[in-house]
């Protein structure tokens, strides 16, 4: 929201980050290992004008070293900006805001069972020094002009369940989000808090229709199916039942997270639901479905708990090897790009509308026995737009790709661009 900000605003904004978190005589030390270059003939009594004189007015560089100081030295401000010049997402717009805030003034209990400072602190952190009725902080020209990633933590941040009770976060979602959806946004749960739903300003996005059911994932051969009521759709393994995982529990409107699969395996094994012992044993039993002859989907898979191993269990959980089509015609017999369409790598149920499919593709995705196919190229494409024109969201990942020195880098980014796009 508003104009992005300068190359001068930044340096500032650095300046100030440094002057308030590193010590005088440990500043030329900091400042070289964030990118800038000390010079003493330019140092002055003054850390932040200290900094300003060492600092480049190169943008690109300034951008740079803006990210790495905010990564060390967590600053609210210089996190603002920042926000500002990377939000490249749906604007909620001036006209939206004041709309927002109408309603908000209109609304009973606006700050819940907290204070204002408690409700808005972790939003805007200079809050604490006013002192202020509610009709002062709905009329602060602050919330007209923070980015859209702020704006929409305030909106986050009220309809909470710390904040509020389900009854209460239902009459305030049903006002916000008329007003959310005229910019493409709305808010919808994204997870909940020891039972209590939590409330995320995501995109809209036109998912899959209907209910997930009958997961069959983690298989090292083709099941074999039956049905064991046709009208209501219920299936059986009967055949390689070992060699295949079937998740059959109601999945929740927030998706499936790993704590809800881990759970499932609990049960299913006869073992303690939060047990350090049934998380190993569920990773083991999802590892080995992998491809032998595929590392790079086992370094996926393997990063994806690595980086994430203190928060995965609140996560999606990621499947691994997904039957999206099931034929029962042979490979042999309907043609060998069939098997492309009916399996996927992985799969991340987000919610019962949002799912999201990751491929990695080896050189048999575009060629055969060595030789460059067009025709296993085309079947892979094709297959890619139909998972999309039915609402999956679909990502490839190349196998050389993950075969490099920085390739778990690679996954570690684009899982936290992906969880940060979907509210999590």
């Amino acid at each position: 929201m508003g104009r992005t900000p300068s190359t001068e605003e930044l340096r500032d904004a650095i300046g100030r980050a440094l002057q308030a978190s590193v010590k005088q005589y440990n500043l030329a030390g900091v400042c070289e290992s964030l990118g800038i270059k000390p010079d003493d003939t330019k140092a002055v009594l003054s850390k932040w004008r200290t900094v300003l004189n060492w600092l480049t007015h190169d943008p690109t560089e300034v951008l740079a070293i803006a990210e790495r100081v905010l990564n060390r030295y967590p600053d609210p401000h210089l996190e603002e900006l920042l926000w500002r010049i990377h939000d490249d997402q749906p604007e909620i717009t001036e006209l939206a805001r004041r709309k927002i805030i109408d309603t908000l003034a209109e609304l009973p209990d606006i700050w819940g069972k907290l204070d204002y400072i408690e409700v808005m602190g972790p939003v805007l952190p200079s809050c604490g020094i006013y002192d202020r009725s509610i009709e002062a902080w709905l009329s602060d020209p602050t919330l007209l002009t923070i980015s859209t990633k702020r704006f929409r933590m305030f909106i986050e941040r009220n309809v909470d369940p710390k904040v509020r009770d389900e009854a209460s976060q239902t009459l305030y979602i049903s006002a916000l989000n008329p007003h959310l959806r005229r910019c493409g946004w709305e808010l919808r749960p994204a997870g909940d808090d020891t039972g209590f739903p939590v409330y995320k300003v995501l995109l809209i996005q036109r998912g899959v229709e209907g209910r997930p059911k009958n997961i069959i994932f983690a298989s090292s051969a083709k099941p074999d199916l039956r049905f064991v009521d046709a009208v209501n759709n219920d299936i059986e393994i009967v055949g390689n039942v070992h060699d295949v995982l079937f998740y059959d529990r109601p999945i929740p409107s927030t998706g499936l997270r790993w704590r809800h699969l881990q759970e499932w395996w609990a049960q299913r094994q006869g073992l303690a639901p939060d047990g350090e012992a049934t998380a190993k044993s569920l990773y083991t039993r999802l590892l080995s479905s992998l491809p032998k002859n595929s590392p790079p989907q086992q370094l996926l898979f393997r990063t994806y708990f690595a980086t994430f191993k203190d928060t995965f269990k609140d996560l999606p959980a990621l499947l691994p090897e997904v039957w999206l089509h099931y034929d029962p015609v042979t490979v042999a017999r309907r043609g060998r790009e069939a098997l492309l369409r009916q399996r996927m790598d992985f799969l991340l149920l987000f919610s019962h509308e949002v799912r999201v499919v990751l491929e990695v593709d080896g050189v048999h995705h575009y060629s055969e026995n060595g030789l460059p196919s067009p025709d296993r190229y085309a079947a892979m494409v094709a297959g890619d737009r139909e998972l999309r024109l039915s609402g999956y969201e679909v990502y490839r990942f190349g196998a050389k790709e993950l075969g490099g020195p920085s390739s778990k880098d690679v996954v570690a980014a684009f899982f936290r661009d992906l969880f940060q796009r979907h509210g999590q």
